[in-house]
Formats: structure tokens, sequence, C-alpha cells
């Protein structure tokens, strides 16, 4: 890694670059998530770029759109630089484009009957596989982001009122979120046969509900698993945030109040809320153009 940054780093001055310590500084954030992934950065396949670029929408705190767009350049001219080289047997981010204006509409949203599928068989081999699952539930029961979920204890669940005292990292506020009794459930399980499996006896003692090994690092075994099962039971591939996406648009299919969704999610503005009722006028544009009989008729 330290070569090929170096090498990196000449190629910029020879350039001209003004901004060196900025590229670099993108570059080895970029290097060390494809480190935790156990990858080689020159030999990962073509559209890897998109994966990283979805990683980089989903950070929390979130990035803000031009921020995105500067990692991904300094990624895509670092890897210009190999393949001038002759590192590369194929770009990973020969095809993968910046963010443009406007919110956008959320991917991979499963339908109800779809999560269902997903949480109900989920494969359970180790006692990570249930803390993974209890996590997923969790994120989907009560819209968290997985930062928020990373951080809670035992203090913070009232199981009786089914509410999570939560610490929103985005406004750097407190904010109480409600459960489902499905989350809920998974929860007392999970913490009455496997939590003490998962955690060390420090993170135990400190009331941590989840390993604390960062969010970052709970987010990526997470989406890995997440990966496997959909391709497994032939679901759209989601990640850990789609939950999110996923709990609030369901919500709002079934009848609940933008107003009522704002403040489950602890948006700030409704503007951000309202991306998915789009979300809804897609799926119904869909569904006339697949089923309306005067679809055709003209």
């Amino acid at each position: 890694m330290k070569e090929l940054l170096s090498g990196y780093k000449l190629s910029l001055q020879a350039q001209g670059v003004r901004t060196i310590s900025e590229y670099l500084r993108g570059v080895t954030e970029y290097l060390d998530y494809v480190t935790e992934l156990n990858l080689d950065p020159c030999l990962l396949p073509e559209g890897f770029g998109d994966e990283y670029r979805s990683h980089l929408i989903h950070r929390e705190p979130p990035l803000s759109r031009g921020t995105i767009n500067n990692k991904l350049n300094r990624v895509r001219s670092f890897y210009r630089h190999l393949s001038k080289k002759g590192m590369l047997l194929s770009n990973p981010f020969a095809e993968t484009k910046g963010l443009s204006g406007g919110l956008n509409i959320p991917k991979n949203i499963l339908t109800i009957e779809q999560t269902g599928q997903l949480l109900d068989n989920f494969g359970i081999k180790r006692d990570e596989d249930f803390m993974y699952l209890t996590l997923a539930e969790l994120l989907y029961g009560s819209a968290l982001r997985i930062s928020e979920a990373a951080a809670l204890k035992l203090d913070d669940i009232d199981y009786e009122s089914r509410i999570l005292n939560v610490w929103d990292f985005k406004n750097d506020k407190p904010r109480r979120a409600p459960a489902s009794e499905a989350s809920i459930r998974r929860l007392r399980a999970y913490c009455r046969t496997t939590r003490e499996a998962v955690l060390t006896p420090k993170e135990q003692a400190a009331g941590f509900i989840f390993p604390q090994r960062g969010s970052t690092t709970l987010r990526t075994h997470l989406n890995r698993i997440l990966k496997t099962e959909c391709r497994r039971l032939g679901l759209p591939v989601i990640t850990s945030h789609s939950f999110r996406h996923c709990a609030a648009t369901h919500m709002l299919k079934k009848g609940a109040g933008i107003r009522q969704v704002q403040a489950m999610l602890g948006h700030e503005k409704i503007s951000t809320t309202q991306i998915y009722t789009r979300v809804i006028t897609e799926d119904l544009k869909t569904l006339v153009a697949e089923f309306h009989p005067r679809e055709a008729a003209v």
C-alpha cells in the first residue's frame, strides 16, 4: 500500500497538483476500506466503484453530495494513475459516476413480504449470525441508522413500552424511537442467550448490546451477510441502511402520516422524509404501466 501511495504522490507532484494531501487522504481512506474487506485494490472487479459509492452514501454521520463526489474523484484519479502504469487488469472505477443534484430515490427497497421473507429465513449457524439478525430486525423495527443501533446500551431499552433511547449522531441529540414487537422480542432473546457470547467482558460491563468495534465494522459485516442471504433467497440485494428506507416506505404505505414518519426517523426537515412518498409514486406508476387495462389501449 505504501508503494502504491508513494508512486501516486510522485504522479500528483509531476502534474502540479496543489492539494496533494487531500488526494492522498481520500485514497488512504479508500485503501483502508478495501483492506478491511481483505481485497487487493489492483485486482478488484469492474463495478466495485459503485459499491464504494454506496458505502460513502450510507456513511454516518452522512456526507454531503460534494464530499462524496470529491472522494470519488480522488479514487478515480488514483486508478487512472495505476492504469497508466499497467498495474490493472480492469479499472473498478471506470464506469462509476458521481452524484448529481437533487435527492436520490432509495434503491432496492424490498416489499413488506420480501422483508419478512428475509428476516424470517435468516441463516443462523453461529452466535454472531443471531446477533446480526437481531441487529437487522432492530434496524427495520425502529428505522434506525446503524450508528444509532451500535451505540445502544441495556439501559436504553424499555421493553414494556417498546421505546428505545437513541443518540442521533447526525443531529447530535437524543431521541426516543418506538420499536416493533418483533424487534423487541428478538432483542430480548438475544440479550438473554447470545449477548455474553459475542461481547468482551469490558463491553458487557459497560452495558453495550452490540460489539464496540465501530459501526463501520458492524455495517461491513452485516452487508456481507445480507448480500449472501438475499442471493440465497432470490431477493434484491440490500444493505444495512436499506432497512431504514424499507421501514419508512412500508409505514407510509400502511397509512402512517408523513409527520409521524419524520419524527420516527429523526429528520430535521420534512423534505428529507418526503423522498419516500416519491418511492411509493414510482411503485404506483409501475403498477399502472403493468396492469391498468387502458395502458395499452392507445
